[in-house]
This record gives C-alpha cells, structure tokens and sequence, in this order.
C-alpha cells in the first residue's frame, strides 16, 4: 500500500496501525505518544497537503 493509492483515512491509520504493532516488537521500550506521532499522529491528513 501507498499513499498514491488512494486509501482512504481510516484504512491508511489501520495500515499503520499494524505497523506500529510490530515496531513494538522490535523496538527499545519508550514513551508510547512517541510512537503513536511516529507512526499514527500524521494519518489525520492535517500534516499533509497536496
């Protein structure tokens, strides 16, 4: 999946959604809002402008 195909707001924050999941996994214990504005904060759209 990408940006570019079209994926509405709510399939792109569930698609991260299972991103972060696994980076959960992976990743060194931190602060949990830190990896939600890594992986989710920015799929509300008002970071991003075409």
């Amino acid at each position: 999946m990408s940006l570019s195909d079209g994926a509405d707001r709510v399939m792109l924050t569930m698609y991260m959604w299972g991103h972060l999941d696994r980076a959960m996994a992976e990743l060194p214990p931190g602060p949990p809002a830190e990896l939600f504005d890594r992986f989710l904060r920015w799929t509300d759209g008002q970071l991003i402008k075409a």
